[in-house]
């Protein structure tokens, strides 16, 4: 039941954002009595946050499993996979950010991102040279938040063909990968 709720919000609130997507809404989708919302979550509030929790940890497990000596190009690779948890994660939250919502509000903790910072800090590449850790998750980050957000926009305003997408994506995604297991990774300067 409480799977059921979580799946059914998950699309809802990636869909239509979670203001507009109501309890008796998730709980219809569901199969489900609304009151079981409550029961099982104690509020809307409560299901959105367990709803982002599940899917950050459905990201996370995603990218398999953590090499303890895994450096952030291989952390940035297995991140960057899409799936469709993340692609929902990433749509409600930006939605949620948009509105003004803390994100530190949503969920209990941030696997992939501490993933990422992680294999920063122990990637033996990096040692010296450019921008800190943090700075490197921190581009990384918004980066793919800024092509999901606004990629479509640029796609739509350059009339570019899906073949002519899927080729401009990944030279982005190269391009930002290698800026930032350089010296001069964006930011810097």
């Amino acid at each position: 039941m409480r799977t059921a709720l979580i799946d059914a919000a998950a699309k809802l609130f990636a869909d239509r954002g979670p203001p507009e997507s109501s309890v008796r809404d998730v709980a219809e989708a569901a199969g489900v009595n609304h009151g079981l919302v409550h029961r099982h979550f104690g509020s809307k509030d409560g299901l959105l946050r367990a709803v982002m929790q599940h899917l950050a940890d459905e990201v996370a497990g995603a990218m398999g499993p953590v090499d303890p000596d895994e450096g952030l190009r291989a952390a940035l690779a297995a991140g960057m996979r899409s799936t469709e948890a993340g692609d929902r994660h990433w749509r409600i939250l930006s939605r949620l950010l948009l509105d003004g919502v803390d994100p530190g509000e949503l969920q209990g903790g941030y696997p992939t991102l501490s993933r990422l910072l992680e294999a920063a800090r122990r990637d033996p590449s990096l040692a010296g040279i450019g921008p800190d850790p943090e700075t490197r998750v921190v581009v990384a980050t918004v980066y793919a938040m800024g092509m999901l957000l606004f990629g479509p926009f640029a796609r739509a305003a350059l009339d570019l063909p899906d073949d002519r997408w899927t080729e401009i994506r990944r030279q982005c995604d190269r391009l930002i990968a290698a800026s930032l297991m350089s010296g001069d990774a964006p930011g810097q300067g």
